[in-house]
């Protein structure tokens, strides 16, 4: 048993599931067991009895039953059994369906899709361009949500909080609901994260602490020291630093020197210039070549794909990996999948580095939102509205605490001072246990809503206080003591031009272009080469943001 305090209504944030993004395969290999089948059976009996009552009065709104397909990232075999799930769908009256596309084919399968008018109804929208938002929105691709949301009032309660939906308004109009990125209720950056593998620390003689304070340059001391002592005796396999998509990384831990690698920013004078063109650009290329000179970076890893780094990690064969983990991937991708190939690592055999660069910490300020779900054309007003008020409903304490803490009455009960006892371990919320279903649920608000109960909810079993407390929310901490602090520029975001909106970010380009420096023999020339040939391009862009909003 274990008692914990129901401050749910003062401790509600808003969580990312992904991360960027929560993978599909953390929830794909789960499955019902009877228990939960049992308590899902109970749950959805007492929701029949409710719409058959309500079907017998002609105020019911969800009278006539409702189909739509959601066009997502994430799949599971189990979804439909999992009681939240079949709970909704009675209560609502609605049936859907899931199109399924992979993160690699994401970009490239959305637009086809938006081009030939293929688009489902519904679209979670994980990779949300502005200028491709306000393009389909004009274009009539995308179907414009009610003016009126007062029918909604959870929904409408982000819409009046938040300014990023006044952002998106198209001639008055949203197009897309954003998911709120305000899943950290400690600090406002981004930071740059280390995990390490400290029980291999500790087979060297190492005690960190779960937040390991390092300069960049002890940092690659350890690295070398790692390479050399082996800890786990991997010989040839071992990968000391191991970014999560292997090379398409490079660039990411090249942002550490400069944070506008991939974007413009203003200068001194109010003008903006080409990111990618500052010095501090080079500087960051030198240091990651001296990485992987030093063999300290998977030696083939300049042809990795999304997220080979990461599938190494997991599988035991790198120390460290880094990448833009929050507290849910933290625990739910990074410690779940090493555990499930290696059942003797425990929480505490991971701890997390905090590196400075020049006495600092770099980090970036959090945007207000990163994803979003839009309606397609050929969505109708019944199947929009439907999909709304469930996504409301998801929002509601009493729903939330079903996603938190599983089936009120089986898994848990409240007292009347607004206590809650857990009849379960927290072991029993991982994939292949009984009761999966309380971590796996967070899969259906992500279709929904793209919102899901924060992680800091007290007595929330599908997270740790070590992994949550001792690690992610020290290391947040942790890195207020001295930011380099990036401030995100909103105005440029949201400005849409003829250059800007085609050449606005190089990304593909200057992730293989830091991929040639950092391989090549002469990686100064090699990415000066890169610049030249982009550099009028890049000036394209210049001229016309400084047009329009430069000061």
């Amino acid at each position: 048993m274990k008692r914990v305090t129901a401050l749910i209504l003062a401790t509600l944030m808003l969580v990312m599931i992904f991360s960027g993004c929560q993978k599909s395969d953390s929830s794909s290999s789960t499955t019902s067991t009877g228990s939960s089948e049992s308590s899902a059976s109970t749950t959805s009996s007492e929701s029949s009895a409710s719409a058959t009552s309500d079907e017998s009065s002609d105020s019911n709104p969800y009278a006539e039953k409702i189909t739509f397909t959601v066009y997502s990232l994430d799949d599971s075999d189990d979804f439909m059994n999992w009681p939240l799930v079949k709970e909704a769908k009675e209560k609502f009256n609605f049936d859907f369906t899931i199109q399924q596309v992979a993160w690699d084919n994401w970009d490239e399968t959305t637009r086809t899709l938006a081009a030939t008018d293929s688009l489902p109804e519904v679209l979670a929208w994980y990779n949300l361009q502005y200028s491709e938002y306000k393009s389909w929105s004009l274009q009539g691709v995308l179907k414009a949500l009610p003016d009126d949301m007062s029918s909604y009032p959870n929904l409408q309660k982000l819409m009046d909080e938040h300014d990023i939906f006044n952002k998106l308004k198209i001639d008055g109009k949203l197009y897309a609901f954003p998911k709120i990125n305000n899943n950290n209720p400690y600090n406002n950056y981004t930071p740059y994260l280390f995990i390490n593998r400290n029980d291999w620390a500790s087979e060297m003689g190492k005690n960190f602490s779960p937040v390991e304070k390092m300069s960049w340059e002890e940092f690659v001391s350890y690295l070398k020291e790692i390479k050399e002592k082996d800890p786990a005796g991997l010989g040839d396999k071992l990968v000391p630093l191991d970014p999560e998509n292997g090379g398409l990384d490079w660039y990411t831990l090249v942002s550490m020197w400069n944070p506008y690698l991939n974007s413009y920013k203003k200068d001194s004078s109010g003008k903006y210039v080409w990111g990618a063109d500052d010095p501090s650009s080079l500087v960051g290329i030198q240091k990651i070549k001296e990485l992987y000179d030093a063999g300290l970076l998977a030696k083939d890893s300049y042809a990795d794909k999304m997220e080979s780094g990461q599938e190494r990690f997991l599988a035991g064969r790198s120390a460290i990996l880094s990448g833009p983990y929050g507290p849910s991937l933290l625990q739910d991708t990074v410690y779940a999948g090493l555990k499930s190939n290696d059942s003797s690592v425990t929480e505490e055999d991971l701890n997390l580095l905090a590196i400075t660069i020049d006495g600092k910490y770099p980090v970036q300020e959090i945007t207000d939102w990163w994803a979003a779900f839009a309606f397609s054309n050929k969505c109708s007003d019944e199947q929009m509205n439907r999909f709304l008020a469930v996504g409301n409903w998801l929002l509601d304490e009493e729903q939330i605490e079903k996603y938190a803490y599983g089936i009120p009455g089986e898994d848990w009960t409240k007292s009347d001072s607004g206590e809650i006892m857990l009849n379960y371990n927290s072991e029993d919320t991982i994939p292949g246990a009984s009761k999966a279903y309380i971590k796996d649920q967070a899969l259906f608000q992500k279709f929904f809503i793209l919102e899901g109960l924060d992680i800091w909810l007290p007595g929330n079993p599908n997270v740790s206080d070590y992994l949550v407390n001792d690690c992610y929310k020290t290391f947040l901490k942790t890195q207020e003591e001295a930011p380099d602090f990036t401030p995100h520029d909103y105005d440029y975001d949201f400005f849409s031009g003829t250059y800007k909106d085609q050449y606005g970010t190089l990304t593909d380009q200057i992730q293989a272009a830091v991929i040639q420096a950092v391989v090549s023999d002469d990686p100064e020339q090699t990415w000066n080469q890169f610049l030249n040939d982009n550099r009028a391009t890049a000036q394209l862009v210049i001229d016309e943001l400084n047009s329009a909003l430069a000061k």
